[in-house]
């Protein structure tokens, strides 16, 4: 500071020349022992004013002190203890004259806006408080919606296998019915062919046996029969054929051919996709189409209210901006000009802070 490098330079009193002893720093003058009583016996400098010896000048505490107040720049030995209300910079009283009252500036002493000023920081801290709340606030309720949002996704996800496994289940289930059912119709066919084939066994197996019965005497004639033996036995052996002939069973081969098949269904004709839909769908908030957040000035910025009008209208609607009043005007002739027959519209209205409208399916006319 120019105060200390004078200090160290010159310890002179700024009024007798004297060798000085004191310093006042609201005065901006070294003083004598002399000049430094006489300034002490006004007792509303004695009290106020700020009074260091010159080797305090070089400690640090002390330096503190000095440093209570600004100084100018320019004028180094000057407080700035002016404000220019134009320029919003303090100043010392000569930049004052020659900067600022002279381009009829608004100047005002420190001392006078002071308390303003003080009310009005506090303002702009009462402001800025509002404002960290507000964002504290916002930022905790992302975190919340973040925290929901995980919470809400795993959840899905564990429904969604829930879900699978019920539909896998009814599935299995039907599935198990029709095999149960199939294998009942095979049952059932394979009773009656196979009773078809046993009465068939039962008949030739008898007839054999007849057979059987019947060769046993020509055989044995054969091995031991005289000839008068086999001449008297062959009326018999002639009778048995012919007998045999009429049991024989009309019909020697399998009355079925013993087939039961399993024809499976084309799996490619299965319609998954249905069964599959069962499954349902997943439902998030939705990102805001494009040509909506482009077309309307209104809902600018707005996105909760964009996301909520999809929402509520879902793949209904493809926006497109047909009338805006401040640039087609402001008639009711001007709105159907642009509206009329168009199909289903979305109407949105500000009026101060206040953002409403209305929907309909319908064409205006």
């Amino acid at each position: 500071m120019a105060i200390e490098r004078k200090a160290k330079e010159s310890t002179t009193c700024s009024r007798c020349q004297e060798s000085a002893i004191n310093h006042c720093t609201t005065c901006r003058i070294f003083m004598c022992q002399k000049c430094s009583e006489s300034h002490d016996s006004w007792l509303a400098m004695k009290l106020s004013h700020n009074v260091l010896s010159v080797e305090e000048l070089s400690d640090p505490e002390s330096q503190v002190k000095m440093r209570s107040k600004l100084y100018c720049m320019k004028h180094e030995d000057k407080v700035l203890e002016y404000y220019c209300e134009t320029c919003k910079e303090l100043s010392c009283i000569h930049c004052m004259v020659l900067n600022h009252i002279k381009q009829n500036h608004s100047c005002v002493a420190v001392s006078e806006v002071a308390q303003k000023q003080r009310e009005t920081l506090q303002l702009s801290c009462t402001t800025l408080d509002e404002k960290l709340y507000e964002g504290k606030e916002a930022l905790n309720n992302i975190c919340e919606v973040m925290k929901s949002l995980e919470k809400n996704a795993k959840t899905a996800k564990e429904q969604i296998e829930e879900e699978k496994e019920n539909i896998l289940t009814v599935v299995a289930e039907k599935v198990n019915e029709k095999a149960a059912k199939m294998k009942e119709e095979v049952g059932k066919v394979y009773g009656e062919l196979h009773s078809e084939l046993s009465k068939q066994h039962v008949e030739i197996k008898d007839y054999l046996d007849k057979v059987q019965t019947s060769v046993s005497l020509p055989r044995s004639l054969l091995k031991r029969g005289s000839i008068e033996e086999i001449l008297s036995s062959q009326k018999l052996i002639d009778e048995n054929i012919e007998k045999l002939g009429d049991e024989k069973p009309v019909n020697l081969a399998a009355v079925n051919d013993g087939d039961i098949q399993y024809v499976p269904d084309d799996i490619g004709n299965i319609n998954f996709d249905e069964i599959v839909g069962k499954l349902g769908h997943v439902e998030g908030d939705p990102s805001v189409q494009d040509n909506l957040k482009k077309s309307s000035n209104i809902l600018k910025g707005e996105i909760a209210f964009m996301k909520q009008l999809q929402k509520w209208l879902r793949e209904k609607c493809k926006w497109n901006l047909c009338y805006r009043a401040s640039r087609d005007g402001w008639s009711a002739q001007d709105f159907h000009r642009h509206c009329d027959n168009k199909g289903p519209t979305v109407v949105l209205v500000k009026a101060n802070n206040c953002i409403f409208g209305g929907y309909t399916d319908g064409e205006w006319k």
